[in-house]
């Protein structure tokens, strides 16, 4: 990670790199290091051949200051890719759809310039759509701000910078973490988990709205029943602008793998009571119901059979092992203990919204049997309940590895045991990617 403190981070000159493969990354400054020493003069190019020298010194400024990459980020590519996901959602255009709002006119408006632009355009090209990715989650948090605070253009603004810049701690994270399907061990999740931290130092101090976009930024994986991330706050300690900026990364995330991003969207913010407030649950709801002539069919029936197996079993090993390792459990320190208790409530919470399937009524070897599962397609909200509940049940085992080894972690071997049997794996010691 950078902690801006002269250190070049590796993973993110590499991306730096990447860039200048295909594009001008020229030095805005003369680059010194800590000694004094003239690595690069101002106006030369920053490319391979400097990559060593870079590494091997530490900075008197951060490199993200003293360079710029030619034809940056600037508000007109913003515009474009914002006109472009308008086109193609109509989700989006009706949560952007404010009286006296222009979100567009917005981003248009907006400066980038200085290590802004820099790690901006830098992220938009390590990895393909981040751009698309940026702008839609800065329209939907524009959209939704709107909507919660009406008529404040400093907190939509707010939220907006908050929307481009919420991942740029991707860029100094070891790209091999980040690559779709991987599964990492606790200390390795422990990097990814700390790419808000970084996006937060990154521009906290930066001109503009940036610095109340940073404390956004930082609590952006944050929920409110204290099971996210970095710092597991919980309640009224997250911003309402951060609760908004986590729903519109998950929307984000969700515009171009289904139909109807805010169905979806709706059945998360509901599925484990005490996540989201109130507010942000109304507004997903309304949109929701505002955009349900957008609602495809169903998941394949086989798949959502195959997938409530797999949840139905999954379940009732949890549920059965909590008696087998009670002796353990007892023995265990304070806050093993704890974490323990959270851990089960949160699952009793998870086993409410399978129950509001109306499966957990019939073993898994007779769901099969079931009519709704002889339909030639399975209701849509029943699937989507099955997708929360699979990746719930992972985000969940992977909380637990991660506070165990921070707080306890002379009860690892313990865990390790209980999650074997509960998940079915001979050796469950990876845990999923989300960001």
């Amino acid at each position: 990670m950078t902690e801006l403190d002269g250190k070049v981070n590796p993973h993110y000159l590499e991306n730096v790199m990447v860039v200048a493969d295909d594009r001008e990354v020229q030095a805005t400054e003369d680059i010194y290091a800590d000694n004094g020493m003239k690595l690069i003069a101002k106006g030369r190019p920053i490319n391979r051949d400097m990559r060593d020298r870079l590494l091997e010194r530490k900075l008197r400024k951060p490199l993200e200051d003293c360079m710029e990459v030619a034809s940056g980020i600037t508000g007109a590519d913003c515009v474009r890719a914002a006109q472009e996901l308008l086109d193609q959602h109509e989700s989006l255009r009706i949560l952007c759809s404010v009286p006296r709002f222009d979100p567009v006119k917005s981003l248009g408006e907006m400066s980038i310039k200085g290590r802004l632009q820099t790690l901006l355009t830098v992220y938009c090209e390590h990895r393909p759509q981040k751009l698309q990715h940026a702008v839609g989650v800065a329209l939907l948090g524009m959209g939704m701000s709107q909507r919660i605070q009406p008529g404040s253009a400093d907190f939509a603004q707010i939220v907006m910078t908050a929307g481009l810049c919420h991942d740029v701690g991707e860029l100094y994270i070891n790209p091999d973490y980040l690559a779709p399907g991987v599964r990492l061990d606790p200390q390795q999740w422990r990097h990814v988990a700390a790419h808000p931290v970084v996006a937060h130092r990154l521009i906290s101090d930066l001109p503009g709205p940036c610095r109340a976009a940073s404390a956004l930024v930082l609590e952006h994986h944050e929920r409110m029943d204290g099971f996210g991330y970095p710092h597991g706050r919980m309640g009224k300690d997250i911003a309402v602008g951060s609760q908004i900026l986590a729903l519109a990364e998950m929307l984000g995330g969700m515009l171009d793998k289904t139909s109807a991003p805010f169905k979806q969207a709706d059945v998360a913010v509901k599925l484990i009571p005490g996540e989201f407030s109130r507010p942000i649950i109304d507004l997903v709801s309304l949109i929701s119901h505002r955009c349900q002539d957008q609602a495809g069919q169903g998941a394949p029936t086989g798949k959502v059979l195959q997938q409530a197996i797999r949840v139905a079993e999954q379940l009732g090993r949890i549920d059965s092992l909590h008696a087998d390792f009670e002796d353990d459990f007892e023995r265990a320190s304070p806050p093993f203990k704890a974490l323990l208790l959270s851990a089960r409530d949160r699952f009793e919470r998870i086993l409410r919204a399978w129950s509001s399937t109306g499966l957990d009524a019939h073993p898994p070897h007779m769901l099969s049997d079931l009519p709704m599962f002889q339909d030639k397609d399975v209701g849509q909200e029943v699937a989507m309940i099955l997708q929360e509940i699979i990746w719930r049940l992972r985000e969940l085992e992977r909380e637990l590895r991660v506070r165990v080894q921070n707080t306890s972690p002379a009860e690892m071997p313990a865990l390790e045991r209980y999650l074997s049997h509960a998940t079915n794996r001979d050796k469950p010691a990876e845990v999923a990617v989300a960001v």
